[in-house]
Parts: structure tokens; C-alpha cells; sequence
């Protein structure tokens, strides 16, 4: 299946897993999550080849919180089956507003970007969209090699 942006905003049926984050600096200190993507999320756990890899890249000056950063935060946000959920008013975004003062520059337009993602969820708050790049597949890091064959003492 290919995955694109708009399938991560409506899609139920489909599983991310983050695979990492970087911070990078050669394109300004953009933040970078690689995640893998299935519609089986066993698929997605074990990291196979069939798994989408994709990365959603954001500016530099978004604010990056995971969910158990927030346990004191009532949202008052059900837990959503979608991978990617856009908010324009939420219970963080009017904490941030107020206490970090976000909207000081009124041409920024600050959205809340909730990614659930196996085992964390992650909440962006950035004043542009995050830049959507499919890279295809990729192989696991990890090889499992098993062998019937013990070798022999020479």
C-alpha cells in the first residue's frame, strides 16, 4: 500500500511504529520522525520489508511533547484509532499559548499534531505543516540468523 499524508489523517485500519528521531542539523535544526507503517501491526513490529517508511519533518521552532509528558493535562481528546490528528484549539495548545506565549507572532498560525504510534504517542506543536516523505521500504535493523548446522571443532 503507498501512504501519503492525507491516508494518515483518515485511515484507522493503519499502524505506525516511530523507528527514530533526529534532530537535523544540516536543514536547520528541523525535527525528524521515521516511522514504519502497516495495515497488520505485527507487520509493523517486526519491522518487516512490507512495512511503509516514511518521515514526517518538522520546523525547528515546534515544540515536541510525549504523552506521558502530559498525564497531569486533561485534553479532555478520546484516544483516536487514526495515526495522525490535527487540532486547532486543544487543552495543550491553550496551555502553550498562555504559558510559553506562542501566539506572540499572530502570522503563525500554531496547530497540534497528536501522532499515536506503538507503545508512545507524541504531540507536536508547530506553526506549519510537517514536510511528508514517503522513502519507501526498508529492511529491519535487526537480522535473526538461525542454524541447524552447529559448526564443527576443527
Amino acid at each position: 500500500m503507498h501512504i501519503t499524508f492525507e491516508k494518515l489523517l483518515y485511515r484507522e485500519d493503519y499502524q505506525i511504529k516511530l523507528d527514530h528521531i533526529v534532530m537535523n542539523e544540516e536543514n536547520g535544526n528541523r525535527l525528524a520522525l521515521y516511522f514504519r507503517g502497516h495495515t497488520d501491526e505485527v507487520m509493523v513490529l517486526i519491522g518487516d520489508y512490507s512495512c511503509n517508511y516514511f518521515e514526517l519533518s518538522f520546523e525547528a521552532d515546534c515544540v515536541l511533547l510525549r504523552s506521558s509528558d502530559l498525564h497531569e493535562l486533561d485534553d479532555g481528546v478520546e484516544f483516536n484509532t487514526i495515526p495522525l490528528v490535527l487540532y486547532k484549539d486543544s487543552a495543550l495548545l491553550t496551555f502553550a499559548t498562555a504559558w510559553m506565549g506562542l501566539k506572540r507572532d499572530t502570522s503563525r498560525d500554531w496547530t497540534h499534531y497528536a501522532i499515536r504510534a506503538f507503545e508512545q504517542d507524541f504531540h507536536v506543536l508547530s506553526p506549519r505543516p510537517p514536510v511528508f516523505t514517503d522513502l519507501g521500504h526498508k529492511m529491519s535493523d535487526f537480522t535473526v540468523r538461525h542454524s541447524f548446522n552447529l559448526p564443527t571443532e576443527s
